[in-house]
Formats: structure tokens, sequence, C-alpha cells
């Protein structure tokens, strides 16, 4: 399993801040109990995410500090063009590959691999065997 967290760089495009793989620990506390904590939030709601240049695909229709979960399936190979929205995702791909498209480039993802998506510029892109996505959206105020 593998963490990819977004973020801008010092020019406001989205990149990729970073990748690594997640692993999960013991709890002394828990015998044959292994966690690991994959993303946390300090404030409700979340800050404002960047300012972005893509269109804002405000058709999650979160708003601030609210929370929704969706199961998406995405044909395959089709895409969704580079986008943004006011929150705070946690992405697992559940089954199938996807491309996740930043600024900075084309990341591949495989089934087990988390994406955090911080609000910024982003498109995806299905395998050729299609792809099942769980979002968990979380609104964050847009950028002021």
């Amino acid at each position: 399993m593998r963490r990819f967290v977004t973020g801008v760089d010092v020019e406001g495009r989205s990149c990729l801040v970073e990748e690594a793989a997640l692993d999960l620990v013991a709890d002394p506390g828990f015998p044959g109990f292994l966690s690991a904590v994959v993303a946390a939030t300090s404030a409700a709601p979340p800050p404002a995410r960047p300012a972005g240049q893509a269109f804002n695909a405000s058709v999650l229709g979160v708003a601030p500090g609210l929370v929704s979960w969706l199961i998406v399936d995405y044909e395959a190979n089709i895409a969704f063009p580079m986008h943004h929205t006011d929150t705070l995702d946690y992405d697992l791909l559940l089954d199938g590959s996807m491309v996740l498209g930043l600024e900075d480039g084309d990341h591949a993802l495989e089934a087990g691999d988390i994406v955090i998506v911080n609000g910024v510029d982003h498109s995806w892109r299905a395998g050729p065997e299609g792809a099942r996505l769980s979002v968990l959206s979380i609104g964050t105020p847009p950028p002021g």
C-alpha cells in the first residue's frame, strides 16, 4: 500500500509532495492489531484549499466541515479533466488502476494505493480494466 499526498509547489502548481509506503505497525496494547494513521486534520473545517487554475468541479456539494463518502466506478480508459474542488479528499483505489494527473506530471496508481488530494488541480484517468475508487470528502472553505 502506497500513500500519495498532493500539494502545491513554490509556483502554486499542483504537485506530489509525498509518496511513501504505508506501513502498519503493531500496538503492544492490542496483540494482533496493526494500524497506521493515513491522514488527520488539525482543524474543523480543514483550511481552505490553495487557489487553482482548473475548473471548480463543485458537483460534490460538500459544505465546509461536512463529509461525503462516495464509491465511484470508472469505465476502462475514461478520463476526467483537470479540476479542483473545495474539499480535502481521502481516496482509496479499491480495484483496477488509475493515473492521477497533477501539474508536475502523471502518477500511476494501483489497487490499494491511497491519495490525499488537498483541493489542488488534478485529473483522473482509469486504466485499461477500469477502476473503483472510494472517495471520502471533507468540505473546506474556498480560497480567500
